[in-house]
């Protein structure tokens, strides 16, 4: 056969070893244009395309046994249909990738932000407007209950088509935080930048200035961040407004278990507060 590959020219072109070719010889999906007399196998010139088509195929993540079929029943119109329900399934793969992206970038951001901050240090620090997707708590008398409050929070972020790179936030009144009543946590909560729907319940913490503490050492002693916000505005005759918001800024992803997270504590300045928005 004149302009044949051998198997071994014919993986080279294509970048790919012998075994692959063997591999899709076995299944039906692309054979050798001749086998010699001598058991050697030649590929015609026009079967790169044939393989280039099976590759695109296969990055598309289409099994192969998918593959075998179509090229059994290939036609102008077949083609047509597959590539234009491939080309609908890039675009929502191409979607995908761009929120896991954006997700990525402002997650870094996040915990780059957080690095900067110095624990255990009360400060006045100026808040923008910030949204959050919020769901109700139940009393957190126990772990269960605490479970299952964010469980529920998590099943409502899916159920409405919210991501975000915040870790799930809670709100503490300020009387619980003054009674030192860690079961009070009235919600939960997930920061988003833009507006969802109409019917997800949305809460809008109002640009102003606030009184921040990051603490670490986690949730077990997180009772002790609260007071010295407290004492620190006591001590200065700072008015506030609550509630008070617990966000996780360092959270599993970046250290191991709960009593190594870091939190920031934020809890609006009376009077110093912008009209928000909303």
């Amino acid at each position: 056969m004149n302009g044949a590959f051998t198997t071994g020219e014919f993986a080279a072109l294509c970048g790919v070893t012998k075994h692959t070719l063997f591999h899709y010889d076995a299944l039906g999906i692309l054979s050798p244009a001749r086998v010699g007399e001598n058991g050697y196998r030649y590929y015609a010139p026009q079967q790169l395309e044939v393989f280039h088509v099976i590759e695109t195929l296969r990055e598309l993540d289409m099994p192969l046994s998918e593959i075998r079929a179509y090229l059994d029943r290939r036609s102008p119109g077949e083609l047509v249909e597959l590539l234009e329900r491939e080309g609908a399934l890039l675009d929502r793969k191409l979607r995908r990738l761009r929120q896991m992206r954006d997700l990525a970038r402002q997650k870094a951001a996040l915990t780059r932000s957080a690095l900067a901050r110095t624990p255990g240090v009360v400060a006045e620090e100026v808040q923008p407007e910030a949204l959050l997707v919020c769901t109700p708590s139940h009393p957190m008398t126990s772990d269960a209950d605490s479970a299952r409050s964010l469980a529920e929070h998590v099943r409502y972020c899916q159920a409405h088509g919210v991501r975000s790179p915040h870790p799930v936030g809670c709100m503490l009144p300020l009387e619980g935080a003054r009674s030192w009543d860690l079961s009070a946590y009235t919600h939960f909560y997930t920061q988003v930048s833009r507006r969802p729907g109409r019917d997800t319940a949305l809460y809008v913490r109002q640009a102003g200035r606030y009184l921040t503490l990051f603490h670490t050492g986690g949730y077990g002693t997180v009772a002790e961040g609260y007071r010295r916000v407290l004492d620190h505005a006591a001590a200065r005759g700072l008015a506030l407004r609550g509630p008070f918001f617990e966000d996780p800024l360092l959270d599993e992803l970046s250290v191991r278990g709960y009593e190594n997270y870091a939190l920031l504590l934020s809890v609006g300045i009376s009077g110093a507060e912008r009209a928000s928005s909303a």
